[in-house]
């Protein structure tokens, strides 16, 4: 048995390329394209093709887009805020001069003159980084 493709109207296609074109020059996302598309099928009265999703399937579809978008900015706020929001940046302080040398003080509160100067490149490395 010969596999039937069923043709669709040229009304449709060219509704379906102005569509096209419309949501390339305006840099509409697929979701919006395909709302424009609809939007014009049914004002000029064509059919939906049977490839395309019904209206209820497409709204569930879109239903389904936004709750999935949803819980996914819910989910990334959450994780945001039990790290208590935006870590914070050690800061070097200065501390004072002791037995001939300056001492530097992060945050914490250690002393940085018993480092090794590959230690002390690390250090500085790291702050620089944070500052970012």
């Amino acid at each position: 048995m010969p596999i039937v493709i069923e043709e669709i109207s040229p009304t449709f296609e060219k509704i379906r390329d102005e569509a096209m074109e419309f949501a390339r020059k305006n840099d509409l996302d697929e979701v919006e394209a395909q709302k424009h598309l609809r939007r014009k099928l049914k004002q000029a009265g064509v059919a939906l093709p049977p490839s395309m999703a019904t209206d209820e399937e497409f709204k569930q579809q879109m239903k389904e887009t936004e709750e999935f978008e949803r819980n996914r900015r819910n989910k990334a706020r959450t994780q945001n805020n039990a790290r208590g929001g935006m870590a914070k940046k050690a800061q070097m302080m200065k501390g004072g001069m002791a037995n001939g040398k300056m001492h530097m003080y992060s945050a914490g509160g250690a002393v940085m003159d018993n480092l090794t100067p590959a230690q002390k490149n690390m250090v500085k490395k790291m702050a620089a980084a944070n500052k970012k």
